[in-house]
């Protein structure tokens, strides 16, 4: 069952799928509407992937967080890019997740939004009655283990699985809040392995600087990754986010940033990628593009591999974003993070993770406060927590500047945000 509000795209996806299942054979029936509650009735999993004017309100963001000192690479999940794509999406997601419980009781909502963080707390808070939990594409198993053991040397370069009885041997921990994931042991047969990963880093950087990248998420990623490895022991493993959820790469204070401040959000060149991928899309919708180059030149992400697991009982782990549970041991149980997780159709259950070294501890503990509060001011349009939001955010130092760049982007964006946000009170 398809959903959009557009029906042109609508028209697309669903063209897409008949024509690659006709193709495989598989049977499945594809049916597209523009109203979710005509198809939601009878749902055994729901997930949610939506973004209103991606590109265009994250370029709003990002230019008016810049006006007043605050730099985002990236532009959907802290900062005032976070805050306001929170303020425009939760509300939707919610009533969503509402829609599919009251017709789809047993249903699994799962959440492919971002900032994925304050959806997960979103659904948690204002649908406690809904099961959910939350995605993010960044730690897809298997493939980030075997990526890890690649650049550890624990398999081959070839190799296209973790084999059982080295997965045995292998203690790898790496969690946090979504997009400040940091890796903080890493072991085979008892070694530590974090040297091997500080030397492929090294080499990393050396490959950047001889060919800087100059997308804003990919720039100089090597060299924030090796100062915060230094600083705290544990590497960043979502480096481009994590690089605009701390203070030091923004450009402030005396000494100037090395390599440099964080490069500021592209939205023209995204929106060109996305203008060029719908383009893509329509030509394996219309038969332009053959089916097999669909299935050769795209994959799959993991919310269908975790949906089959469930359903099949296939018992395979993969990084889901809910309740701590008592996972990271100095984090509180309802912490919303990202984590390693056995999941079934009772849920997600968090894997043991031990101690969240102390300064990553704080700045998760500061990311959470951040994200519940806006969660919080997104859901009861209360302008004093929005403001708090802003001012706990971590790339936030100056009460004007978070008062002024809270007013022009709600001016900016009045046609996106729900109403009550204009409301005299």
């Amino acid at each position: 069952m398809l959903v959009d509000t557009d029906a042109r795209v609508l028209r697309t996806m669903a063209g897409l799928a008949r024509r690659v299942f006709k193709h495989t054979k598989c049977g499945v029936k594809t049916v597209a509407s523009t109203k979710r509650r005509e198809v939601l009735a009878g749902s055994d999993f729901v997930v949610l992937s939506f973004s209103h004017g991606n590109a265009h309100y994250r370029g709003v963001d990002t230019q008016i967080a810049a006006k007043h000192g605050m730099r985002m690479c990236s532009s959907d999940t802290i900062g005032p890019g976070g805050i306001f794509r929170t303020l425009r999406e939760l509300p939707n997601v919610v009533a969503m997740a509402k829609d599919a419980h009251r017709l789809a009781p047993d249903a699994w909502v799962i959440n492919f939004v971002n900032p994925t963080t304050t959806m997960g707390m979103g659904l948690r808070r204002y649908a406690p009655e809904v099961r959910s939990f939350a995605l993010c594409d960044g730690h897809h198993e298997p493939y980030c283990t075997l990526e890890w053991c690649k650049v550890a040397g624990i398999v081959p370069q070839r190799a296209t699985e973790v084999p059982p009885d080295v997965r045995s041997r292998l203690d790898l921990r790496i969690g946090g809040v979504n997009h400040f994931t940091w890796m903080v042991r890493f072991t085979y047969e008892g070694k530590d392995m974090l040297p091997a990963v500080r030397r492929w880093l090294r080499d990393e950087m050396k490959e950047h600087e001889r060919e800087p990248h100059t997308h804003s998420k990919i720039r100089w990623n090597p060299h924030y990754s090796m100062q915060l490895f230094d600083l705290y022991g544990a590497y960043p493993t979502a480096i481009g986010h994590t690089k605009e959820y701390v203070p030091f790469f923004q450009g402030q204070g005396v000494k100037a940033n090395k390599p440099e401040p964080i490069t500021t959000f592209d939205a023209d060149a995204r929106a060109a990628e996305m203008a060029a991928d719908g383009k893509q899309t329509a030509s394996y919708a219309k038969g332009a593009s053959s089916p097999r180059a669909f299935l050769r030149n795209t994959h799959d992400d993991h919310a269908t591999d975790i949906i089959e697991s469930m359903y099949g009982g296939l018992g395979k782990p993969f990084y889901i974003n809910t309740a701590n549970g008592g996972a990271v041991t100095n984090l509180p149980d309802d912490a919303f993070i990202e984590l390693r997780c056995d999941i079934d159709l009772r849920g997600p259950r968090p894997h043991p993770f031990g101690e969240m070294p102390r300064g990553v501890l704080a700045l998760q503990h500061q990311l959470l406060d951040t994200h519940e509060l806006t969660a919080e001011a997104a859901m009861t349009g209360d302008k004093a927590l929005l403001r708090r939001a802003m001012l706990t955010d971590p790339i936030c130092n100056n009460i004007g500047d978070a008062d002024a760049c809270i007013r022009d982007l709600l001016a900016t964006e009045r046609e996106a945000l729900p109403g009550f946000w204009f409301k005299r009170r």
